[in-house]
Protein backbone atom coordinates (compact mmCIF):
# COMPACT_ATOMS: atom_id res chain seq x y z
CA UNK A 1 0.00 0.00 0.00
CA UNK A 2 2.69 2.53 0.96
CA UNK A 3 4.68 2.04 -2.25
CA UNK A 4 1.70 2.85 -4.45
CA UNK A 5 0.86 5.90 -2.35
CA UNK A 6 4.47 7.14 -2.45
CA UNK A 7 4.44 6.88 -6.25
CA UNK A 8 1.20 8.85 -6.44
CA UNK A 9 2.61 11.62 -4.25
CA UNK A 10 5.82 11.75 -6.31
CA UNK A 11 3.85 12.06 -9.54
CA UNK A 12 1.63 14.79 -8.10
CA UNK A 13 4.64 16.85 -6.93
CA UNK A 14 6.86 16.11 -9.92
CA UNK A 15 9.54 14.47 -7.81
CA UNK A 16 12.09 11.94 -9.09
CA UNK A 17 12.47 9.44 -6.26
CA UNK A 18 13.34 5.83 -5.59
CA UNK A 19 12.66 4.17 -2.26
CA UNK A 20 13.30 1.01 -0.32
CA UNK A 21 12.45 -0.33 3.10
CA UNK A 22 15.33 -0.35 5.60
CA UNK A 23 15.84 -1.58 9.16
CA UNK A 24 16.52 1.30 11.56
CA UNK A 25 18.67 -1.02 13.69
CA UNK A 26 21.14 -1.18 10.77
CA UNK A 27 21.34 2.58 10.21
CA UNK A 28 24.78 3.83 11.23
CA UNK A 29 24.91 6.92 13.42
CA UNK A 30 28.06 8.94 13.85
CA UNK A 31 28.55 12.22 15.75
CA UNK A 32 30.85 13.40 12.95
CA UNK A 33 27.77 13.87 10.74
CA UNK A 34 26.62 16.57 13.15
CA UNK A 35 30.04 18.24 13.00
CA UNK A 36 29.57 18.62 9.24
CA UNK A 37 26.43 20.62 10.07
CA UNK A 38 28.19 22.73 12.65
CA UNK A 39 31.15 23.61 10.44
CA UNK A 40 30.40 24.26 6.82
CA UNK A 41 26.62 24.44 6.54
CA UNK A 42 24.98 27.84 6.19
CA UNK A 43 21.80 26.49 7.80
CA UNK A 44 23.48 25.84 11.15
CA UNK A 45 21.31 27.40 13.87
CA UNK A 46 18.01 27.11 11.99
CA UNK A 47 15.12 25.45 13.89
CA UNK A 48 15.66 22.00 12.33
CA UNK A 49 19.44 22.13 12.57
CA UNK A 50 22.04 21.93 15.32
CA UNK A 51 22.17 23.16 18.02
CA UNK A 52 18.33 23.07 18.01
CA UNK A 53 18.09 19.27 17.71
CA UNK A 54 18.61 16.54 20.33
CA UNK A 55 22.11 15.38 21.25
CA UNK A 56 23.75 12.27 19.77
CA UNK A 57 22.51 9.88 22.46
CA UNK A 58 18.92 11.05 22.05
CA UNK A 59 19.17 10.74 18.26
CA UNK A 60 20.42 7.19 18.70
CA UNK A 61 17.53 6.32 21.05
CA UNK A 62 15.09 7.86 18.58
CA UNK A 63 16.34 5.90 15.56
CA UNK A 64 16.57 2.62 17.51
CA UNK A 65 12.99 3.01 18.79
CA UNK A 66 11.72 2.23 15.27
CA UNK A 67 11.46 -1.20 13.68
CA UNK A 68 10.78 -0.06 10.13
CA UNK A 69 11.72 2.86 7.89
CA UNK A 70 11.90 3.85 4.23
CA UNK A 71 14.95 5.31 2.55
CA UNK A 72 14.17 7.78 -0.24
CA UNK A 73 16.69 8.73 -2.93
CA UNK A 74 15.92 11.98 -4.74
CA UNK A 75 17.35 13.23 -8.03
CA UNK A 76 17.69 16.97 -7.58
CA UNK A 77 19.02 19.64 -9.90
CA UNK A 78 17.87 22.79 -8.13
CA UNK A 79 16.73 24.25 -4.82
CA UNK A 80 13.16 23.94 -6.10
CA UNK A 81 13.71 20.18 -6.52
CA UNK A 82 14.89 20.01 -2.89
CA UNK A 83 11.83 21.95 -1.73
CA UNK A 84 9.51 19.58 -3.64
CA UNK A 85 11.36 16.59 -2.14
CA UNK A 86 10.72 18.02 1.32
CA UNK A 87 7.02 18.52 0.51
CA UNK A 88 7.02 14.89 -0.67
CA UNK A 89 8.46 13.70 2.65
CA UNK A 90 5.76 15.52 4.63
CA UNK A 91 2.97 14.11 2.46
CA UNK A 92 4.49 10.62 2.63
CA UNK A 93 4.59 10.86 6.43
CA UNK A 94 0.95 11.95 6.64
CA UNK A 95 -0.16 9.30 4.13
CA UNK A 96 0.93 6.52 6.48
CA UNK A 97 -1.61 7.58 9.12
CA UNK A 98 0.64 6.21 11.85
CA UNK A 99 0.96 8.15 15.12
CA UNK A 100 4.76 7.93 15.33
CA UNK A 101 5.61 8.16 11.62
CA UNK A 102 8.35 10.76 11.25
CA UNK A 103 10.06 12.07 8.13
CA UNK A 104 13.51 13.54 7.76
CA UNK A 105 14.42 16.03 5.06
CA UNK A 106 16.95 15.83 2.28
CA UNK A 107 19.10 18.78 3.32
CA UNK A 108 18.12 21.61 5.62
CA UNK A 109 14.55 22.89 5.57
CA UNK A 110 13.69 24.99 2.51
CA UNK A 111 9.90 25.00 2.72
CA UNK A 112 9.47 28.72 3.37
CA UNK A 113 11.16 31.70 1.77
CA UNK A 114 11.71 33.18 5.23
CA UNK A 115 11.92 31.03 8.34
CA UNK A 116 9.60 32.17 11.11
CA UNK A 117 11.02 29.72 13.63
CA UNK A 118 9.62 26.40 14.75
CA UNK A 119 6.59 25.20 12.83
CA UNK A 120 4.67 21.95 12.40
CA UNK A 121 6.18 21.24 8.96
CA UNK A 122 9.89 21.42 9.70
CA UNK A 123 11.90 18.19 9.98
CA UNK A 124 15.61 17.53 10.60
CA UNK A 125 18.06 16.38 7.96
CA UNK A 126 19.92 13.08 8.30
CA UNK A 127 23.09 14.91 9.36
CA UNK A 128 21.18 16.76 12.08
CA UNK A 129 20.12 13.32 13.41
CA UNK A 130 23.75 12.12 13.27
CA UNK A 131 22.94 9.58 10.53
CA UNK A 132 25.98 8.58 8.49
CA UNK A 133 24.51 9.00 5.00
CA UNK A 134 27.56 7.33 3.44
CA UNK A 135 26.50 4.09 5.15
CA UNK A 136 23.30 4.23 3.08
CA UNK A 137 25.25 3.90 -0.19
CA UNK A 138 24.48 7.46 -1.25
CA UNK A 139 25.60 8.26 -4.78
CA UNK A 140 24.77 11.47 -6.63
CA UNK A 141 21.45 11.97 -4.92
CA UNK A 142 19.92 13.50 -1.82
CA UNK A 143 18.45 11.08 0.68
CA UNK A 144 15.89 11.13 3.46
CA UNK A 145 14.38 8.62 5.84
CA UNK A 146 10.78 8.09 6.85
CA UNK A 147 10.52 6.26 10.15
CA UNK A 148 7.30 4.24 10.24
CA UNK A 149 6.80 2.21 13.42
Amino acid sequence: MSGKKFKEIAEKLGVEVEFEEVEPAKIKLDPRARWKCMFGCESYGMPSCPPNVPDFEECERFVRAYRRAYLFRFKVKSKEDVRRAQEFMLEAELSLKKPFAFATFPGSCMLCNECSGRCSRVRPSLSALCVDASSLAVKDEMVALLFVD
